[in-house]
């Protein structure tokens, strides 16, 4: 059974958009991990921030110099620098995976339409390769009537 040119042809496509689509799935992978990440350095960010703030706020019985709360408010406005801009590597982040998930989308939608397209070349190949054999054996037995048809006429 031969396999039509054209049906080789669109499986190797199918097979290409197959790979496409599974490459963006592993590259959203990716990316819901570095968001997982991210998620898990902002949350460890925002709880040293907030124990420096308890510590900053909290009433102390020593005395403090003018230059060590100078220093103590630094720590906290670079915590809260580091917790801004980690914030936004998750927006853009986020933008990434929905922007993934749609490429996905589509390229399961092109996966799809392309298996049904070649089930339909496939199915199409299939019954041409039946009614050529069924084309066969008619003739044969065709063959075979008349030349015992023929057969009994001479007798």
């Amino acid at each position: 059974m031969q396999m039509s040119n054209q049906l080789l042809r669109f499986k190797k496509v199918l097979h290409v958009r197959e790979v496409e689509r599974d490459i963006t799935q592993g590259e959203l992978a990716v990316k819901m991990k570095e968001e997982e990440v991210i998620r898990e350095r902002i949350n460890e960010i925002e709880a040293t921030r907030d124990f420096a703030m308890a510590e900053f706020c909290a009433g102390r019985d020593c005395v403090m110099s003018p230059q060590q709360f100078w220093f103590e408010r630094q720590n906290i406005e670079i915590m809260e620098k580091n917790l801004s801009e980690n914030r936004q590597e998750l927006d853009d982040c986020l933008c990434e995976i929905e922007s993934k998930k749609d490429v996905l989308i589509q390229r399961h939608q092109n996966v799809q339409i392309m298996e049904r397209y070649v089930g339909k070349l496939s199915e199409s190949d299939h019954r041409k390769i039946i009614a050529a054999e069924q084309n066969n054996l008619d003739d044969i037995t065709s063959m075979r009537f008349l030349w015992r048809a023929g057969g009994r006429v001479q007798q």
